[in-house]
């Protein structure tokens, strides 16, 4: 597990439901969690990465208020610390989408869009 690994991993476990690798959620219990897309960028150059949020209800209000949440978290911009440097994530230019679950109205997902940046060994 890299130090960027670790920063995303130490972040988006932080809103109290669990954050999971993208596709290395768990089927049961089931949502809701935070996937997340792991990369690494070069030290010298932003990179886009996103997250999705995961709830199973019936209206959207739980979801929007944990990607609420997440966007307060981020602000204009957040570093979190590293053993070796900081890792730097921004908000993107579409930061929250809604994605529509075909066949299961309760699963309810948001995209998240970012930039990445990684001042670390």
């Amino acid at each position: 597990m890299t130090s960027v690994t670790r920063a995303l991993d130490s972040f988006f476990s932080g809103f109290g439901i669990p954050a999971y690798p993208e596709g290395g959620a768990p089927t049961e219990p089931g949502p809701p969690y935070i996937t997340v897309q792991i990369v690494t960028p070069r030290w010298d150059a932003p990179m886009a990465f996103y997250a999705r949020v995961w709830y199973r209800a019936a209206y959207l209000t739980e979801i929007a208020a944990k990607v609420d949440e997440i966007a307060a978290a981020i602000g204009e911009g957040v570093s979190i610390p590293t053993e070796t440097g900081v890792v730097w994530i921004h908000k993107g230019d579409s930061f929250a989408q809604r994605q529509e679950m075909a066949g299961d109205p309760t699963l309810q997902c948001v995209y998240l869009s970012m930039i990445l940046q990684a001042f670390t060994d």
